[in-house]
């Protein structure tokens, strides 16, 4: 430390602090098992209203249709954020799901 007439005295200590504080870890889902083949499910597209995907998804479908004559899509709308309770209410609907970002 510099005192009033230009002398050095004692040690300066630092203390370096994450200002960030501590992060709590989020739950941990494993994957869900691939399907082996696309006839006959449901497919969930889901949209959160941005942007683009309003061309996106009918492209999508379309080049389904071609691969898998007989699967089906549903487009899901909601925030950008799923809940637990979203993933929920649509599991009885589908068997697989895509979710697309627009811009």
């Amino acid at each position: 430390m510099v005192t009033g007439n230009g002398s050095v005295s004692g040690r300066v200590r630092l203390e370096v602090v994450n200002p960030r504080g501590v992060i709590e870890a989020k739950r941990v889902y494993p994957l869900a098992p691939r399907l082996t083949d696309l006839a006959g499910k449901r497919i969930g597209l889901y949209w959160n209203n941005k942007p683009g995907m309003d061309n996106f998804y009918p492209v999508f479908t379309e080049l389904l249709k071609k691969k898998s004559p007989t699967a089906t899509t549903t487009v899901l709308r909601g925030a950008f954020l799923i809940t637990d309770e979203d993933a929920r209410s649509w599991l009885p609907q589908i068997d697989a799901f895509v979710y697309g970002v627009g811009d």
